[in-house]
């Protein structure tokens, strides 16, 4: 099997990648189609680029089946040491634009702007391809990314503060982010700053890199039809706001076609 060469400095750290990335917005969208489509317990639902488990454990608690799939093996070991005995998980090392998985499923999803790693037309056609080829026929393939605002895009490539991170009692993690957006290939290149404070005392800086490809409603839909899917539903978020242009997130629903 190919690898292709992501950069995937960013999820080098599963620890800390589980305290940045906690909640789970998509559940309540999942469930309501997992319990649309009638899929028994046995069906497997497929998480695709499932990092550490977020999404896949709980769905596994609620007792479907599920094939979590990524790229990195760091991510699929932390997620192995997070589920329980008896959780109907099975996690598989694979690139979403080469899947070959044993079983098709009825219902596919991609949380956490997975979507957006993938940055150019021909990448991306690949993805939705490879992922048409393992559902079933009619099966629902649900996926996020960020919506290109102006105010998302066109930020001043200098340092700024996004958030601090409590690790424990006296330990916190500063992120700081640089961006600047190519507006030609439409990708945004970040670089991630961490500063980690013991007490009020800088003990760790680390630096990650990470491109982003935003994808415009329009654009989406056609790419989704020449792919062989049809556009269902686009949301402004998991919850299942309409699209709005002050919108953060935009959810693709679209069916197998």
């Amino acid at each position: 099997m190919i690898m292709m060469d992501w950069d995937l400095s960013e999820y080098e750290d599963q620890n800390l990648y589980d305290i940045e990335n906690q909640g789970n917005p998509e559940l309540p969208m999942i469930l309501s189609w997992a319990k649309k489509l009638e899929i028994g317990k046995k069906t497997p639902l497929l998480d695709l680029a499932c990092g550490t488990g977020r999404t896949a454990l709980p769905l596994a608690e609620a007792g479907y089946s599920i094939v979590g799939v990524d790229l990195h093996a760091g991510m699929l070991e932390q997620a192995c040491r997070k589920t329980p005995a008896g959780a109907d998980i099975r996690w598989v090392q694979q690139d979403l634009t080469q899947l070959r998985l044993a079983e098709l499923s009825p219902l596919a999803y991609m949380a956490g702007n997975g979507f957006q790693h993938f940055l150019t037309n021909e990448v991306q056609d690949r993805l939705l391809q490879s992922i048409r080829s393992v559902l079933t026929t009619d099966g629902i393939l649900l996926f996020d990314a960020r919506f290109p605002a102006a105010e998302e895009l066109l930020q001043p490539p200098v340092e700024e503060y996004w958030r601090t991170i409590e690790i424990a009692p006296d330990h916190r993690c500063d992120v700081y982010t640089i961006t600047s957006y190519d507006p030609v290939a439409q990708v945004q290149h970040y670089t991630t700053i961490r500063r980690f404070i013991e007490g009020e005392k800088l003990r760790e800086e680390r630096k990650t890199t990470i491109d982003l490809r935003y994808t415009y409603p329009q654009e989406l839909a056609r790419m989704l039809e020449a792919n062989g899917f049809e556009l269902l539903h686009l949301y402004g978020g998991w919850s299942g706001a309409s699209l709005q242009p002050a919108s953060l997130s935009m959810v693709a629903v679209c069916r197998r076609a």
